[in-house]
């Protein structure tokens, strides 16, 4: 029992968690976060303990971009503030960079996430069925595919089912991979069960697609490793049978669920969350880039400005939209930085991905492939929990999952 009762106690860094994982943006306009606003403070942490910061070539880059751009013509104020959250983001990542790599204490601070993100779902269920002012709290709500106005998915506390979806991948993959491996003394099912029933309940198509791509890929590139371990194999026939139960029931019972509706749609083309995230956000990103400049993009803070011309002209849209971005990170790169940024981008991903050498361990390996296939979905280029994401797949941390041991 006092083994037990150590393993739940709460430090400052759980505290940290849970305001990351769940409160972040609780009271604030979107865009803006809590571990955004308090990145200043954590940076300045990092100076103190004479941490690298790569300061220089951040503003070399930042800076070279933004004479370009001025040069070019942009909205003066929604440039300052962009590169204001630009650099704030900045802030975040290095801070958080250190934190991952000098951390000990992952187990249990993913053990306190999972319980306390099982609490809130419990708190949430009862809100599924409560009228609509009441169910937002909890759930996203929005049209979900064509033929299906409006559908709740789970997001708790955050602004959108998937970016919630995308806060849970690193911990699911952990459980995942815990189990598979027989590090899991007691328990080994129900901790695996609290974060994979949260994901599903969110229904994001972009990171459950990304999810299953990511684990074949992993299959496929160490199935003799992986495949040696009994419960590897268990747990891969019984997610292949129970998924070919639901499949059949849900056809012969109810066969126009949404599910089924928007894989469709997907299919079909019909989708457009898919779409919009997907070629849609490439062509009026290659559109908001060729207005300004196609190799240098036209700079932080101008997609918003830019994009109602793009939807005018190009798509032959003359309503109002309910926003104006691009709900895609390699889209928006290419927005904003244009060619050379997109080129960079995927430069740096891939000398990363060689000079930590994230094919020797199973853990970062995985979520490297999920954020390199998520980033031509979704997400955006000031997006924290992408870059969370990348850190850990470049980070010396989890040596536990290194595939010589294994």
């Amino acid at each position: 029992m006092a083994v037990y009762s150590a393993d739940l106690k709460i430090s400052k860094y759980s505290l940290l968690a849970f305001l990351y994982f769940f409160f972040n943006s609780v009271f604030l306009p979107k865009g803006l976060l809590y571990t955004t606003a308090l990145s200043p403070l954590f940076y300045y942490r990092v100076i103190l303990a004479k941490r690298k910061t790569y300061a220089l070539p951040f503003f070399i880059f930042l800076g070279a971009y933004d004479f370009i751009h001025l040069l070019l013509g942009i909205d003066l104020l929604s440039f300052l503030v962009s590169n204001l959250l630009f650099i704030l983001t900045y802030f975040c990542v290095i801070a958080i960079h250190h934190f991952v790599n000098q951390y000990e204490s992952f187990p249990k601070l993913y053990k306190h996430v999972v319980l306390l993100n099982a609490a809130l779902v419990l708190l949430a269920l009862p809100f599924f069925f409560t009228p609509k002012q009441y169910q937002e709290w909890f759930w996203y709500i929005n049209k979900l595919t064509k033929g299906i106005a409006e559908f709740p998915r789970l997001a708790l506390f955050t602004y959108e089912a998937s970016y919630y979806s995308l806060l849970l991948i690193p911990i699911w993959f952990y459980y995942v991979l815990k189990f598979i491996f027989n590090d899991i003394q007691t328990n080994k099912w129900f901790m695996l069960l609290l974060v994979s029933i949260p994901m599903l309940l969110a229904l994001s198509f972009g990171v459950i697609g990304a999810s299953i791509l990511s684990a074949l890929v992993l299959c496929f590139v160490f199935w003799k490793r992986i495949f040696k371990h009994k419960r590897s194999f268990i747990l891969f026939t019984l997610t292949c049978l129970s998924t070919l139960t639901v499949f059949t029931l849900l056809w012969i019972l109810y066969p126009d669920n949404a599910f089924f509706i928007r894989l469709s749609n997907i299919f079909s083309g019909a989708d457009t969350s898919a779409n919009g995230r997907t070629v849609d956000s490439f062509a009026m990103a290659w559109r908001i880039a060729d207005m300004k400049s196609l190799w240098f993009g036209s700079g932080l803070g101008q997609i918003k400005l830019m994009a109602p011309e793009v939807v005018h002209n190009y798509f032959n849209y003359w309503g109002k939209y309910p926003r104006y971005d691009i709900p895609n990170a390699m889209g928006e790169t290419l927005a904003i930085f244009g060619i050379f940024g997109l080129i960079l981008r995927l430069a740096l991903e891939i000398y990363l991905f060689v000079k930590t050498k994230v094919q020797t361990n199973y853990y970062r390996l995985a979520l490297f492939t999920f954020i390199f296939i998520y980033q031509f979905t979704g997400s955006f280029i000031t997006n924290t929990v992408e870059y969370v994401i990348w850190i850990i797949a470049f980070s010396k941390a989890f040596e536990q999952f290194k595939v010589l041991n294994k």
